[in-house]
């Protein structure tokens, strides 16, 4: 009866209004700005106590009197989840109407520039909520200005009303860690973006600080992280502004370590640790993959090498095996070459945006957050980000105001997945767009509070989600789309990066055990092809330009020493040639020579030069030159396969050959000469003896 008879009051008091003949554009002459800074109970049940705060703000230049707050709210649930996201816009309900009961004075008077604070509490019973669903609740400031007794501002937030005995649905929660991975082959970090994140107060450590309190969220790591804070935990060099120095977050990162170890680590045999129970762990391929730019570029095995390693490497540095490897590619969905390739390296699980899996027949309700697709090597389980909870988390989350706006967000999609009539043990999927998230702290507590308070929402770990049985609900697969590939790292930083990978691979063809050079580079080329350059592509270039610079001066260390010009003696002769090895360890090579034009020089390659680390040594090779003019050619070294080792040196041949055949060609002829002339004398002097008479 007491909720009839308010909106009956509700009813009567929404005609009368507060100031006839007062229009919008008059009320607007008095601005106010009106903050919702708290509100408790997250969410509504039948015997809670609602209590709404906030401040109101004079930003105008008049003065206002007699300034009351009242309550406003929603006359009935939101209808669907699009309404949600419009109310968390600041878009009010069509039906929103004040509370007039709830009304309380602020002050008489309210100068320009001064700020008031307020608190209203109300007994759900008092309200009009009768319907289980999402309400609008707000906050509207009335007084007097220029304008009359008008409307001065208004704020407004969303507010579950959930019954006790409501079936929980179910969240599976993923906090993702990463970041971008500037580290050179050598381990030098490439500016000090890491240091910054996981020293207090950066981002990083924020997010395993938050976590460690909560056991049900899921964690998704990429093993680069962990390797490249075990690298700074005893000492790491810093590249900034062109200098080289050393780096002042060692004990930070010692620190983060110990932390990042005692939260996901496996539990203590003696029951010690703070963690009471093992943590849902995934891990990311090595330097969470561009695998779809990746791919295109025709790096498979790339793709391959970060998948495999992430597993091991997780092993290594947490003390225990992840749930899985999961991919996660940046635009929330992956292109099916990509997809094949991932599923045959053991990626069990795909993250992907709503629009990547659509449902085929829309079945009135939300699913749960997770589907199977197919891949060349079989099923790979999505999880399916709810597009509601993403948009929660990446609203605004500043300030205090913003805080609340995207926790009752949060809770509100929730609330209405909760009541929206579909199957019980549902499980949504909760998670920022991006694994290089950053949220605001206080939101994440915040959160987290919320859902231990709610009887109708519960945690769910990962690994749970992985583990249940197929959905019912049939998706299909949207196209992999050019706007998609747009996003990818681009065509131009690829070819950059399958240049590096080309020139790696002669050294390998060429160094008796090439892995100790090999390694860290390999490295440092999958962590150029991290996603996380789609955002910052001028770091990623500097990162592959840094690693080419490197390869190139590894492939340095072995070379043909320059000489000068070689004059043979004849058409054919014997080149000589000499070849340094600057490597610490033995090399086997081999020497090709080139004319400019070919067709001037023959010469056959000559293979399998041993020479030891720290040592020269020495060879001619046999050639056959065509022509009298100086030649240029190139010595280029090569490997076992024929494939040029670095970059060629030009030397010039000359030959004498040909210089000797002219003199002895000038001799025949001036003898030829000779001849002739002596018998064109004889010739002659028997004619005239033929003519002397008898």
């Amino acid at each position: 009866m007491k909720r009839v008879a308010a909106w009956a009051c509700i009813a009567l008091l929404a005609v009368v209004g507060v100031a006839p003949g007062v229009n919008a554009e008059e009320a607007q002459q008095d601005p106010i700005v009106v903050t919702l800074t708290g509100i408790s109970p997250v969410s509504l049940g039948e015997s809670d106590t609602l209590t709404v705060s906030g401040r109101i703000a004079n930003t105008g230049l008049s003065d206002l009197t007699t300034v009351s707050v009242r309550l406003t709210l929603s006359a009935s649930p939101l209808a669907d989840r699009r309404a949600i996201r419009q109310a968390s816009r600041g878009e009010a309900p069509p039906d929103s109407v004040p509370l007039y009961d709830t009304a309380i004075a602020v002050t008489d008077l309210l100068a320009p520039g001064i700020t008031e604070e307020f608190r209203i509490s109300v007994p759900t019973v008092n309200l009009p909520v009768v319907t289980p669903g999402v309400y609008v609740v707000g906050a509207e400031v009335v007084g007097s200005g220029p304008a009359g007794f008008v409307i001065l501002g208004s704020d407004q937030v969303l507010i579950p009303y959930v019954p006790a005995d409501i079936a929980p649905i179910g969240i599976t929660w993923l906090w993702p860690m990463a970041t971008w991975p500037g580290q050179a082959p050598d381990g030098v970090l490439q500016g000090d973006l890491i240091p910054r994140e996981i020293s207090d107060g950066g981002r990083l450590h924020a997010i395993l600080d938050v976590g460690t309190t909560s056991p049900g969220v899921s964690w998704v790591v990429d093993p680069q992280l962990l390797q490249v804070v075990d690298d700074m935990s005893d000492g790491y060099l810093v590249e900034k502004g062109g200098e080289i120095r050393p780096g002042t977050a060692a004990q930070a990162a010692a620190d983060w370590q110990e932390r990042m170890r005692a939260t996901l680590g496996p539990r203590e045999a003696d029951g010690s640790r703070d963690n009471a129970r093992v943590r849902p762990l995934l891990a990311l391929p090595y330097a969470d993959i561009d695998a779809d730019a990746v791919a295109r570029a025709g790096l498979d095995s790339d793709v391959t090498r970060a998948a495999t390693s992430a597993g091991p490497l997780v092993r290594e540095e947490v003390g225990r095996d992840a749930n899985g490897t999961i991919a996660w590619p940046a635009g929330g969905h992956l292109d099916p070459v990509a997809l094949d390739l991932l599923a045959s390296a053991g990626v069990s699980a795909v993250v992907v945006r709503e629009r990547a899996v659509p449902l085929a027949v829309d079945p009135g309700y939300t699913p749960t957050g997770h589907t199977d697709i197919s891949s060349a090597a079989g099923t790979v389980r999505a999880l399916i980000l709810d597009s509601g909870l993403l948009a929660a988390l990446t609203m605004p989350q500043a300030s205090q105001s913003q805080i609340l706006a995207a926790r009752q967000r949060f809770l509100a999609e929730m609330a209405y997945v909760a009541l929206d009539g579909g199957p019980t043990g549902r499980t949504l999927v909760a998670a920022a767009g991006s694994t290089r998230w950053d949220p605001n702290p206080r939101l994440l507590r915040a959160l987290l509070a919320s859902l231990r308070s709610t009887a109708w929402t519960r945690l769910v770990p990962v690994d749970q989600l992985l583990a249940a049985p197929a959905t019912t609900e049939v998706r299909t697969v949207a196209p992999y789309d050019e706007k998609s590939r747009s996003r990818e790292l681009g065509g131009a930083y690829m070819e950059r990066i399958v240049t590096a990978g080309t020139s790696l691979d002669s050294l390998r063809g060429v160094v008796a055990n090439p892995l100790s050079i090999t390694t860290p580079v390999n490295a440092a080329l999958l962590r150029a092809e991290s996603s996380a350059w789609r955002t910052r592509p001028k770091a990623g270039t500097s990162l592959v330009e840094v690693t080419q610079q490197t390869i190139d001066a590894d492939i340095g260390q072995l070379y043909v020493v320059p000489r000068e010009a070689i004059t043979l003696s004849g058409d054919r002769g014997l080149v000589p040639v000499t070849v340094a090895n600057d490597f610490d360890q033995p090399v086997v090579i081999g020497v090709s020579l080139q004319g400019n034009p070919s067709a001037r020089l023959d010469a056959a390659p000559v293979s399998d030069i041993r020479i030891e680390p720290g040592r020269k040594a020495s060879l001619e090779v046999d050639v056959r030159i065509v022509g009298s003019e100086p030649l240029p050619v190139s010595v280029q070294l090569i490997d076992a396969e024929g494939r040029a080792y670095g970059e060629p040196i030009v030397v010039e041949l000359r030959t004498t050959a040909y210089a000797r055949a002219a003199l002895w060609f000038a001799i025949a002829a001036a003898a030829l000469l000779v001849i002739l002339v002596v018998f064109d004398i004889v010739r002659r002097a028997r004619s005239r003896q033929g003519k002397v008479p008898a």
